[in-house]
């Protein structure tokens, strides 16, 4: 069972006196090595800022009460003394009728209040006439004005970026004193967990949290420690730990944290020392089966083992109280952005929900869109820009709210969203078009990507989806899905699909009827995307031929419900055996080495949303596609060909 499950506020709390008696050691560090490092105390001006009154403009210092008055037609008159550098003492005092020659940055003479501009004046030999009349101050910095000798110029606690480091140098500070980094040790936990590059047996996976969690404490200026994937042996896993929590100031585990037979990180963890584990089990999904502990006086927090609960509290949860433990008076790292969500959010009863959201930019506003997803999903990683809290009891958030959103970095949110189906020179135009504008590509299938176009989450798709009655692609999909007022078609181009094996094609396989052989293995392409629409048409034709149901026919195909999720992904399923055939690309038998037997010629365009027509990104997507580069980069991609109309844009109704 979950020991006493808490609210992630509630942990924090609870935390609060343990934070405030762990305050880290001091050392002191030249400037130069001080960036990220976090100040142990305030600091002082050691002088003023500026160190002497200065000019701001190239011109010459004067004294106000000699040029009021001054206009075009009646120029004030000066004898120039002489010039003043910058980095150099004045020789001169300026008296009454007379003025120095400054540049921009040098010292202000003894004696001047202002400095006129050198396009308000004229020089004529020794003298310079004056045509404007300036104040006391003008184009003059006083000494001190911006740091006076003795100011506190920065805080303690605050984290040492290039500004700070700027303000230090200019007040004549060389060394500060800072906190000693904190040193966080990382440990995956689970017999499934492989690392990545070694061979993927069935029933396991990659180990990706550990790359998440260094990559993320090291944006905080944290050090770290892996400590590897250890396995589910409670004697192995005892000893990882029991090190790790002796070399490191903080341990972060993920995985085996639930309260399963086979989940066993919290059973060590409550005999590594006193005293133990604090939390067991938060009022959050996803991310319930975290817990914290403290071992002596170090903290050590189990993650969950899926990425995305994991990513989620180490958001919430863990960032604040790393930010405590480095001596923040703040924490920098909580990446939050308000935004409006764009449809509603239940809540859960009891419990905090954590939604992940798309980020949209509009001319006037962020909007977040919530996705669904499955709990372990690693494709809405690449989905999600962050997620929303809905807290505890809310039954409900509607649509318009405006709701922080946890970022899961600190990037931008692009300017074009890009989802939908793949392409290779599809993918290509986006490099392109990534010149001028932020771009995301999401490969998740035409059918998919159209539905993100049409409810506003995505700006463009790249779709070939066949009409099965018309015979064409796209158009009459759009208008018999109701599409046709929120969706309009960038013409594309045409791209040639069909069947690949290896070279040589040793199993003579000519036609998608070779795939009810017994000696054939086929791999499929996702659902929602445009290429299995046209396998299931062909074998709809192939069952009424044969008098058959298509569900009982493709039931003798022996891999039709193997996905691969790219055209990559079925050559590659052919190449290592794991398929004798699959549909593609032209340009992917011919890339990878491939047997082509070809099936049809798919017209793939792009859908936009009509309120995104009128955005940079959207408008560089047309201009590109009706230019000669394009025409000039299609031309080297195998199988593709462009039409006479491709970039018109096409709207339907």
């Amino acid at each position: 069972m979950f020991h006493r499950l808490a609210t992630i506020d509630e942990v924090l709390r609870e935390l609060e006196s343990y934070l405030k008696s762990r305050r880290p050691d001091v050392e002191e560090v030249d400037l130069r090595q001080a960036l990220g490092r976090v100040l142990a105390e305030d600091v002082l001006a050691r002088s003023d800022y500026p160190p002497f009154d200065r000019s701001e403009v190239d011109g010459y210092a004067v004294r106000s009460s000699d040029i009021e008055g001054a206009d075009e037609d009646r120029p004030a008159k000066l004898r120039v003394l002489g010039s003043v550098g910058v980095g150099e003492e004045p020789r001169y005092a300026v008296e009454p009728g007379t003025c120095v020659e400054v540049a921009t940055g040098s010292m202000i003479p003894r004696g001047a209040d202002a400095v006129v501009p050198v396009e308000y004046t004229k020089r004529v030999g020794d003298y310079v006439y004056v045509h404007r009349s300036f104040s006391p101050g003008d184009n003059v910095v006083t000494a001190g004005s911006d740091v006076l000798s003795g100011d506190v110029v920065v805080l303690e606690g605050t984290v040492l970026g290039p500004a700070e480091l700027v303000t230090l140098a200019g007040s004549g500070v060389a060394r500060v004193r800072v906190y000693k980094r904190l040193r966080v040790g990382v440990v995956s936990v689970g017999d499934e967990l492989v690392e990545p590059g070694k061979e993927l047996k069935l029933g396991r996976v990659y180990d990706t949290n550990s790359y998440y969690l260094e990559a993320a404490l090291r944006e905080m200026g944290v050090e770290t420690v892996f400590y590897g994937i250890v396995e589910d042996r409670e004697d192995v896993l005892r000893e990882v730990l029991r090190r790790a929590v002796e070399e490191c100031d903080v341990v972060l585990t993920s995985g085996g944290t639930s309260a399963g037979v086979g989940d066993i990180t919290y059973r060590v963890v409550e005999k590594l020392g006193k005293p133990g584990i604090v939390v067991h089990g938060l009022k959050v999904r996803p991310g319930k089966p975290t817990f914290v502990a403290i071992i002596g006086d170090k903290l050590l927090v189990g993650l969950p083992g899926f990425p995305l609960s994991m990513m989620m509290i180490f958001n919430t949860l863990v960032k604040p109280l790393l930010s405590a433990l480095m001596g923040l008076r703040e924490n920098p790292f909580a990446y939050t952005e308000e935004a409006a969500l764009a449809e509603r959010v239940i809540g859960y009863l009891g419990v905090d929900r954590m939604v992940p959201v798309v980020l949209k930019r509009r001319p006037e506003s962020v909007v977040s869109y919530p996705i669904g997803y499955r709990s372990g999903s690693v494709n809405v990683l690449q989905l999600a820009d962050g997620f929303v809290r809905i807290r505890a009891g809310v039954p409900y958030v509607e649509a318009g709210t405006r709701v922080a959103v946890y970022r899961f970095s600190n990037r931008r949110a692009p300017d074009l969203l890009v989802m939908g189906s793949h392409d290779y020179l599809f993918g290509d135009v986006l490099r392109v078009i990534g010149r001028r504008v932020s771009t995301k590509y999401i490969v998740i299938g035409s059918l998919a990507g159209l539905d993100a176009v049409a409810k506003g989450v995505a700006d463009a798709a790249g779709v070939h989806i066949l009409d099965r009655d018309t015979g064409t692609y796209n158009e009459a999909v759009i208008r018999r899905l109701g599409y046709g007022g929120r969706v309009a078609l960038i013409v594309g181009y045409l791209r040639e699909v069909g069947l690949v094996t290896l070279k040589g094609n040793p199993k003579s396989i000519r036609s998608l009827r070779d795939l009810l052989r017994d000696d054939v293995v086929f791999v499929n392409r996702s659902r929602y995307t445009g290429t299995r629409v046209l396998v299931d048409a062909i074998l709809e034709d192939v069952a009424k031929e044969l008098g058959v149901t298509f569900e009982s026919l493709v039931s003798r195909i022996r891999g039709y419900y193997s996905e691969a999720k790219t055209h990559s992904g079925v050559a590659i399923s052919v190449l290592t055996g794991r398929a004798d055939t699959g549909v593609t690309l032209r340009y992917v038998a011919e890339k990878y080495g491939l047997e082509f037997i070809p099936l049809a010629h798919e017209r793939f365009d792009i859908a936009v949303g009509l309120e995104a027509l009128e955005t940079p990104g959207v408008k560089h997507l047309v201009d590109y596609l009706r230019s000669e580069e394009f025409k000039r980069l299609a031309s080297a991609y195998p199988g593709y060909r462009t039409l006479d109309d491709t970039g018109r844009v096409v709207f339907l109704k």
